[in-house]
This record gives C-alpha cells, structure tokens and sequence, in this order.
C-alpha cells in the first residue's frame, strides 16, 4: 500500500473514531436509531435541581453524574450488552432475586426458598390457621350461604426440581408450608383445589409445558387447565351454572409471549433464552341455557393476573373484584386506587356467591394475608 493511500484510510478510520465518540450524544438529543427499552421497575431520574448545600455537601454532582450516566444515548443497548456478556459467559444475571437453574431454567428466589423449606412456619401455625379456615368456611356457609375455597396455586420450584440448582435441593424429611397446609385442609375439611399436585401428576403427559422456562407464573395453556377445572368445581359445590370455558384452537409458538416471558424480560438481555414451544389457548365461552350471574371475592397474588388478562374473569363472574395481597384493590386489572381494609366488608360479603384465596408456593407463610382474621372481626360473620 502507497504511502499516500495509507494516510488516507488512516484518517478515514480516525474520522470513523472521532466521528463515534458523537454518536450517543446524538442519538441522545434526536434518536435516529430505534433501541428497545428496559423492562422491570426503574425510578425516574430527571436533571437534579441545584441548591447551594447539596453543592457543598458533596450530594449534587454525583447526582448529575447519574443523570447523564442513566440518560447517555444506547444507554438502554448498552446495558443489555453488558447483561447478555455476564450471562453467556459467566452465568450470571442481572434481576433482583433471580435464579439461574439447570440449563438456563429461570426461577425467583422465594419460590426456591419455599420449596427447600426455608420459609417454613411451623405446624401449630399451620394447624390453627386451618382451623380458622374451617371456622370462617363454616359461618359464610351457615349465615351468608357464601362458599369458601382456597386453591393451592402451583409453584415453578417443585414443578421443576430437576432444575433447581443444588444449593435448593430440599433434604428428605424437611417440612414445607406447601405440604403441611395439604394435610390440614384435608384434616378440617377445608374447600380447597391443590393446583401444585395436579400440575405435577400432569407433568409428563400433558402435551404442552404447564410452566414457562422464562416465566414464573404458569403457562397460558396451564392458567386454562387451572380455571377450566376451577369453574367446573364452582358449579358442581353450587349448584350454580357458570359459562364454559370450551378450547376451540390452540396456537403453537417457538417464543414465549407476554407473562409466560416475564422473568427473562425483567434480565434485559439481547437474545431470547432458547426455551420449549408453548401453547397459547384460544378459547370461547359457551353461557348456560339459564342466566345464573355468579360473584366471587377474590384474594391472591399474581397468578390472578394471568387469568384476568386472558378475559377469563370477565366472562365468567358478574363481578371482577380481586384483593391484591388483601391490600389493593383491583377491579380485574384495574387498580382502583382503594386499599382493602378500607372496603366495606360485610356489605361486599353481601353481593358474592363465593370468596376465594388462591395463593402460590411462595406465599404459604402468610395463606390468606390474614384476610380471614379481619372477616372474623369486620366481616358480620
């Protein structure tokens, strides 16, 4: 090469250097390139007001420093980068609580916990909350002809342990809250469905994974199985004929889509974690010859979601109220704003057909949130 062509491609490559170093503050201030957002919880960070004393404190320009740090363009590119680096190469990952099992399996920390037993409260606990279960099941029935149910919701640890990483594995002989409950709501006499056996039983027929690989809660095809089988017992016990959930396709896809994806989404990496083909249901519902409106209240976690979103619970109860942790209170998936202990709670009791907790693994220690104390000193029961 001449030494005239040389000088040229060398300050073509310095320009190309000097030229980039502009890049992120151009795609900062006018984004003409597209780059996918973050996923998870992130708090905003606007531009720090300045006052004297943060100056002097040495509080106001680490936070500028931030600001610009969090607000640089391909910040968003770069972090997922940085995340996909770690986790292909180190087998690390970035999420709060996040587990990397066995061949890329992703789980939450608390269901791991709950699984091995470490979260376990004890058996008089367990007892005597099941005893009140049957207390509370007892007097909604005799006073207010109200069902009570509670549905022991599966979890991915036990679904899975093959898994789990060694450090989860529970000992033989370790009690959980899962399997003390199991045997007290069967002892009172407690309504109950037990999702996490039934799940497992169905593990190695069923034809569609029940539980996502990237996801936590369970699968859009085993959220059907859970609520086709949950209305079915509805209008058994209640003599009540609630709308069918009828299957009338099922569409096949290679990558998860929206819950059962929710983990992996919350990792921000750059490619998708090769993961088993879904089902995603399309479903009808089919009304019964006579209209029989029927209202449950419902308490429980996030699993409820899977099912309010799907338009299960829309087209099934007259009602949609669902207590989030018997906390916030949601309309489906509305938040309505309100707090649950601010309810109006013997006059809601006097609009339901059924009160429901449905609850995972990971919640066991506190089955209920305690919903069943406050019914018993608020409820008019």
């Amino acid at each position: 090469m001449s030494g005239s062509r040389w000088i040229s491609v060398k300050g073509f490559l310095l320009n190309l250097i000097a030229g980039s170093a502009f890049l992120p503050a151009i795609q900062k201030g006018f984004r003409p390139f597209p780059v996918r957002g973050l996923d998870g919880y992130s708090e905003p960070n606007p531009f720090p007001a300045f006052h004297a004393d943060s100056l002097f404190d040495g509080a106001w320009l680490p936070r500028v420093a931030r600001h610009f740090d969090r607000g640089i363009g391909f910040h968003n590119l770069l972090v997922r980068l940085y995340n996909q680096i770690d986790f292909s190469l180190f087998h690390i990952i970035h999420a709060r609580k996040v587990v990397i099992g066995k061949e890329d399996y992703l789980f939450e920390e608390s269901y791991l916990t709950a699984f091995s037993g470490g979260d376990y409260i004890g058996s008089a606990i367990i007892e005597a909350r099941s005893r009140q279960f049957r207390d509370v099941q007892e007097r909604l029935k005799k006073e207010k002809d109200i069902l009570f149910l509670v549905l022991l919701l599966p979890d991915k640890g036990t679904f899975y342990p093959e898994f789990l990483p060694d450090q989860y594995q529970r000992p033989a002989g370790t009690p959980t809250n899962y399997e003390g409950y199991r045997e007290k709501l069967l002892e009172f006499g407690v309504n109950h469905i037990d999702f996490n056996a039934w799940f497992r039983a169905m593990k190695d027929t069923c034809r569609y994974p029940l539980y996502p690989k990237t996801g936590i809660h369970w699968s859009s095809y085993g959220s059907y199985l859970a609520f086709d089988s949950l209305t079915k017992y509805l209008s058994a016990v209640t003599g009540h004929s609630l709308p069918r959930a009828r299957l009338s396709g099922i569409r096949v896809t290679g990558r998860a889509e929206g819950r059962d994806n929710d983990v992996e989404r919350a990792c921000n990496l750059l490619w998708s974690i090769p993961a088993p083909a879904l089902a995603c249901p399309e479903v009808d519902f089919i009304p019964p010859a006579s209209p029989d409106p029927f209202s449950a209240l419902i308490i429980g976690d996030s699993f409820y979601f899977i099912w309010a979103e799907a338009g299960y619970i829309g087209r099934t109860f007259a009602n949609r109220d669902f207590w989030y942790y018997d906390h916030d209170v949601y309309s489906g998936t509305y938040h309505t704003g309100r707090k649950a202990t601010a309810m109006d709670l013997p006059g809601m009791l006097g609009r339901m057909n059924a009160v429901i907790i449905m609850q995972t693994n990971a919640g066991y220690g506190e089955l209920g949130y305690y919903f069943t104390d406050r019914l018993l000193t608020k409820g008019g029961i």
